[in-house]
């Protein structure tokens, strides 16, 4: 993809499959096309049935292509679920120009220093995140390429998550004739393109509403410091108005998606949903019933998210909430996140044509993650290196979610950390 100027970002979720290509044009991102597909074999971010997946991924990839004009070849995936783990990690590297200034290169050897450790058997590392470095003595460094110095040293972050999972995504995307360029963390790339600066340094909790699961991540002073895995979903408001309404669940869906709302008050009296229920007898729900079922629903999911967030020990989230995903297109429903969290929520959706929906938030989160950033360091030149026995260190074995969670990975997988953070963290 990458040699026609644009990329490919698929993100495999469980409701839906989205695939979204852009190009970046004077530092400002253009979508070129999207596909949808509905998906089916796919349960809270882990492949159950590659077959299923294969046919979505394709058929996403089809309604894409028609609108591009051109074959997609490659995808950068989005990665998320509870299998995800993130620890710290260190490396360090001697500098090897006889100058001694610090290069590319220098950078690229100290980050997959940090990846020398053996994980256990069912992991495998996703990305390297660097957090600062260290030039010799001097601490606390943003960029050190051009700097001169001995030994530099690297502080961060790294990704791992289930081979079993990686494996059966990257068996699904290389069936359905597609490359895989690399896995990005899905909520750090919408975490760091829906939100500022200044909010991610202040702190702001990002909270993204999917089909099985609602995953919240926070960030603080310029970090991702939590992420959780909440296991409710739009498919649970669906759920309860099938019980409500004792119906059929498509028949359930179409009442919440054309006649809900996140806010009983909200709702028009004249307004209502008629349908044939469970036992074949015509029925009738007005849309204030049906959206008291939804706020219901809603209103302790939100509960539950600001419990978590508290015990984060993050001081405040002055940047407030965002909230993306599928589920977050429901109207009323930033009033009642506001309501919930005393503080200022807002509906995070693409500004371009044609993606201006919340679910498609992640895609393109990925999308400008890896655009703003990997054309400045060439990702063939990002290698991940031969891995050696080392005693992982404590630390290595803490969790990134606190639900309890679950891949073979290829050598690319890695590669890419430091390229595509290089704007974030050095802004060049």
């Amino acid at each position: 993809m990458e040699a026609n100027g644009y990329v490919a970002a698929l993100d495999i979720g469980t409701s839906e499959i989205k695939l979204v290509v852009g190009e970046l044009l004077g530092g400002t991102l253009n979508i070129l096309a999207e596909g949808c597909a509905p998906s089916a074999g796919v349960k809270r971010g882990a492949v159950v049935d590659i077959d299923k997946t294969v046919q979505a991924i394709k058929q996403a990839v089809e309604h894409a292509e028609a609108a591009l004009g051109d074959q997609i070849r490659s995808v950068y995936v989005a990665i998320e679920g509870e299998h995800i783990q993130i620890a710290p990690c260190h490396g360090i590297a001697s500098v090897k120009r006889e100058d001694q200034e610090i290069t590319d290169a220098d950078v690229i050897e100290v980050i997959n220093s940090a990846q020398v450790m053996r994980l256990p058997d069912e992991m495998s590392v996703i990305d390297v995140i660097p957090s600062s470095f260290t030039v010799d003595q001097q601490t606390g460094v943003v960029d050190p390429r051009g700097m001169l110095g001995y030994r530099l040293e690297m502080h961060g972050k790294m990704v791992t998550g289930s081979k079993t999972i990686l494996h059966s995504i990257r068996r699904s995307i290389e069936r359905a004739g597609l490359k895989l360029d690399g896995f990005v963390l899905g909520n750090l790339a919408l975490g760091m393109s829906a939100a500022s600066v200044d909010e991610i340094d202040l702190g702001i909790g990002l909270i993204d509403i999917g089909h099985e699961k609602t995953t919240v991540s926070v960030f603080y002073r310029g970090d991702l410091v939590y992420s959780y895995i909440l296991p409710v979903g739009g498919d649970h408001m669906t759920r309860d108005l099938v019980y409500k309404l004792n119906c059929k669940y498509q028949d359930a869906k179409v009442a919440k998606e054309e006649y809900g709302l996140a806010l009983e008050e909200m709702a028009d009296t004249t307004e209502g949903f008629s349908f044939t229920n469970i036992n074949g007898e015509v029925a009738y729900e007005p849309q204030a019933e049906i959206s008291y079922v939804l706020e219901a629903r809603i209103e302790e999911m939100f509960t539950l998210v600001l419990n978590r967030v508290q015990k984060v020990g993050v001081p405040t989230l002055s940047g407030g909430y965002l909230l993306c995903g599928g589920a977050a297109a429901l109207p009323g429903i930033q009033e009642l996140a506001t309501r919930v969290m005393g503080q200022k929520t807002r509906l995070y959706q693409p500004s371009s044509i044609g993606v201006r929906h919340p679910k498609y938030a992640t895609a393109v989160g990925v999308l400008k993650y890896v655009l703003m950033s990997d054309h400045h360091v060439s990702k063939q030149n990002l290698e991940k290196p031969e891995e050696r026995e080392v005693v992982p260190t404590p630390d290595h074995t803490n969790r990134h979610h606190d639900s309890d969670g679950e891949p073979e990975a290829t050598d690319r997988e890695s590669k890419n950390g430091f390229g595509r953070l290089m704007e974030k963290l050095f802004g060049v």
